[in-house]
């Protein structure tokens, strides 16, 4: 009030507490410290729920079932597009972009039928010429499915051979040969079992006549193992059968009849389903309209996409990134006595323990052929021949090993340098007597080191160090003592851990799962064509409009301006066609034409000129 500090205040009173300061100044009202890294509890929550559906049950992916395609649009197309997703997929008619929803972008490609794995359909069953692709994006990552359209040919079944059934002169009842009529080989009074039955009878009515034999009171004066009389009435039986192979031949021979041409045309017809006149995207409309997108209640949610190379870029862009998070860890080996970098760079194996350790570490994959998470490794390069790789539904990490990489040459051993010290963590295993030193390897980042010391009797002694911002994690820590055998799982798990907190101090890092919701919000705000019902269903027909019917709007702006430059020029007699007296440019709201006065009014000369009214 006086504006003097609170403690000078006469006849004020303050409360002895440390944490109340009374003289709080305006720049400290806010937060003194902002997280570096928030987490969308949205976000996750949906990557969640959508990783539980899609693959709940189906960890490890063994039973065909994959996290995120790599097919495109432009893959198996015909005509041939350009080898990645450029601008001939815009201009192509099989190929439409649209979105199923807020989250979900969806491409149909209209292609030729393909060579199925399997060698074939299920026989009797036909597919048309043509299938349905369609690609999937949504946080999950991206999903390729092919569809096609199945028809069932009932002249592929009558095309076999047709033997009539002959009818028996009489048929014997199925009862006359059962062990009912047969006297029981075993007495009535002996209980049958494995030791007095033979092995190929059926006990039943053994069992049967033993206890109507040894309980008279139950069998109500009847045998128990007698044949019971037929529900149908005599004859009906031998009627029925022979009514029903009888009306079987008749209609196998109906089908063998018929006309050979009317035959060829309707099995093409049935079995394509596809005539050579259908435009480019039928069988996609189709697939479309029969799987419900074009239905009402959707019309809210499916809607098109502007088709340009933005849109292009940006889906490149989503493809490239991960739908998990991603770690790089190096992993180094320090034999007996080796101190310096060049000596450690230098080793092409390890001992034994060591070698047990990276098998229970990670996978070993072969970088050519490995599709996932390279880590900045190439096959054929410096990167070596295969590397430890492990994934699982919300994360894919590599192993940079300085054993697997090549040390023939200082350049090969500078490029060792580069991957090795480009890692947030590092990992040694060190037999060496000393402790290991940080600055063995220089590199700015590191920012976690994980050492290693082998102990007798199998176990392992662990060092955790990390700069000074790093948050503390787990789940190993500072001078711990652990077991061989579960060495690689806390080792692997407190990298992930010490990756994270790494991470964590960054203040523009987004999780993977946060940052392929941004792209995919991205592209729906900034690439969704609203449409009426009527221009929609004639994109779904036909993706790319005719050249004469892309600018409906130019053609009668022409026409306008034709019309009415013809009227200014038929009012002035006798004068030379001049361009139109409209105004150059739109004129403000509040500006007006300045009159002509140089230029007398005249009237065009069919028309009298009018008197005024006195």
């Amino acid at each position: 009030m006086k504006g003097t500090n609170g403690s000078d205040i006469e006849g004020l009173t303050l409360p002895v507490d440390e944490d109340f300061d009374p003289n709080i100044q305006l720049d400290n009202l806010g937060p003194k410290t902002s997280p570096a890294s928030t987490i969308d509890v949205k976000i996750w929550a949906q990557t969640i729920c959508t990783q539980l559906v899609l693959f709940l049950g189906q960890w490890p992916l063994w039973g065909g079932c994959q996290l995120s395609s790599s097919v495109c649009e432009q893959h198996d197309s015909s005509p041939p597009l350009s080898a990645e997703l450029g601008p001939a997929v815009l201009e192509a008619r099989h190929v439409q972009l649209m979105r199923f929803s807020d989250a979900t972008l969806a491409s149909l490609v209209e292609l030729p039928a393909l060579d199925m794995p399997a060698g074939g359909t299920t026989p009797g069953l036909m597919t048309s010429d043509r299938q349905v692709r369609i690609l999937l994006r949504d946080i999950a990552g991206k999903a390729c499915w092919d569809a096609s359209a199945l028809y069932y040919d009932p002249f592929i079944a009558s095309s076999e051979e047709i033997q009539p059934l002959t009818i028996p002169d009489t048929i014997d009842s199925p009862r006359d040969d059962t062990l009912s009529s047969l006297p029981p080989p075993l007495p009535p009074d002996l209980l049958p079992d494995y030791k007095n039955s033979p092995p190929d009878k059926h006990q039943l009515d053994h069992v049967l006549a033993y206890i109507g034999h040894t309980s008279p009171e139950v069998t109500c004066g009847r045998r128990l193992d007698g044949a019971g009389a037929s529900p149908l009435p005599p004859g009906a039986e031998d009627e029925l059968v022979a009514a029903l192979v009888a009306h079987r031949n008749a209609e196998r021979l109906y089908l063998e009849r018929r006309d050979s041409d009317d035959e060829s045309d309707a099995s093409e017809t049935c079995a394509t389903g596809y005539s050579s006149a259908a435009g480019p995207f039928d069988l996609c409309r189709q697939f479309l309209a029969q799987t419900g997108a074009l239905a009402p209640s959707r019309r809210a949610h499916v809607q098109l996409l502007r088709r340009s190379d933005r849109l292009l870029r940006e889906l490149r862009n989503l493809d490239a990134l991960r739908c998990r998070e991603t770690h790089k860890v190096a992993v180094i080996y320090v034999g007996k006595g080796q101190e310096t970098r060049n000596e450690i760079l230098s080793n092409r194996c390890g001992s034994p323990a060591y070698e047990a350790f990276l098998a229970a570490l990670a996978w070993e994959v072969e970088l050519e052929s490995h599709v996932g998470f390279a880590g900045g490794l190439r096959g054929g390069g410096g990167g070596g021949v295969s590397a430890p790789y492990i994934a699982t539904l919300t994360l894919e990490a590599l192993f940079h090993v300085a054993t697997r990489m090549p040390a023939d040459t200082p350049d090969a051993i500078l490029n060792k340098t580069r991957h090795l010290g480009n890692d947030e963590v590092h990992v040694v295993w060190s037999e060496h007597w000393r402790p290991y030193k940080r600055d063995t390897l220089p590199t700015q980042f590191c920012d976690v080191l994980i050492v290693l010391y082998p102990l007798p009797g199998g176990l392992l002694r662990c060092t955790v160090s990390r700069k000074p911002d790093v948050a503390v994690f787990g789940p190993l820590w500072e001078e711990c003592v652990v077991r061989g055998s579960c060495g690689a799982a806390l080792v692997r798990g407190a990298a992930f851990c010490g990756g994270r907190a790494v991470r964590a101090t960054m203040p523009l890092y987004q999780h993977a799962c946060s940052e392929r919701a941004r792209g995919l919000d991205a592209l729906v705000a900034h690439h969704t064509q609203p449409a009426t019902f009527e221009h929609f269903v004639q994109r779904v027909r036909d993706p790319v409009p005719p050249p004469d019917d892309r600018r409906p709007d130019q053609g009668s702006g022409r026409l306008a301006a034709a019309l009415l430059d013809h009227g200014a020029n038929s009012w002035a007699t006798g004068a030379p066609h001049t361009v139109s007296p409209r105004p150059a440019k739109r004129l403000g709201p509040f500006k007006r034409p300045q009159p002509m006065q140089s230029a007398p009014h005249t009237a065009p000369p069919d028309v009298p000129t009018p008197r005024r009214a006195r």
